[in-house]
């Protein structure tokens, strides 16, 4: 099978990150956010930035945006996430206004063509070097194998997910990373 276009490799071989897990005290977790409700699917991803290992996901759709909301705060209270980064495109800075209001560490993400690149790209690296666990989920693991980038004739690129896909994992799963390489160039 021809692979260009292919954005992420290694996948089935970082995907050993253990399923039931609990939080560990000392650890630092962080997560990423992608709003969306009836067709595409709402998915946070929890990241325990201490041992660079995926710990949680929750994909959802057809609930409304309070119960969305709600999910949210869940999963990040029972991981005591430090903080989410959450995109605010369209729907997005709406929720997390209302997030923020409850206390919830988010923080928002606009997603444009300058501010993908890099948020993939940083994913795309941590699969290639091995410096991520993600844990074997199925939508996860088919949205990453499938997520494609095509040059676009400007000389651009464009990322997403094939026609009729979904790339909400591919984007909870980078939001996450995000922080994890924000606070690492914090640290040196």
């Amino acid at each position: 099978v021809d692979g260009s276009g292919q954005v992420f490799r290694n996948v089935k071989a970082n995907a050993t990150a253990p399923l039931d897990v609990e939080p560990v005290a000392g650890h630092v977790y962080v997560a990423g956010l992608d709003w969306a409700r009836d067709v595409d699917y709402t998915c946070m991803i929890v990241i325990d930035a201490t041992t660079r290992q995926m710990v949680a996901i929750d994909r959802f759709n057809q609930v409304d945006w309070a119960l969305q909301r709600s999910r949210v705060k869940a999963l990040a209270s029972r991981w005591n996430v430090s903080i989410i980064w959450a995109e605010s495109n369209s729907i997005g800075s709406v929720n997390i206004e209302a997030l923020q209001a409850d206390g919830v560490p988010v923080k928002p993400f606009q997603t444009t063509a300058q501010s993908k690149a890099p948020l993939i790209d940083g994913l795309a690296a941590a699969l290639e070097q091995g410096s991520l666990a993600i844990q074997n989920d199925a939508d996860l693991v088919r949205e990453l194998l499938a997520y494609r980038v095509e040059r676009l004739p400007g000389g651009g690129y464009k990322y997403g997910a094939p026609p009729g896909g979904h790339d909400d994992t591919v984007i909870a799963c980078a939001l996450a990373l995000y922080e994890i390489g924000r606070a690492s160039c914090r640290e040196r």
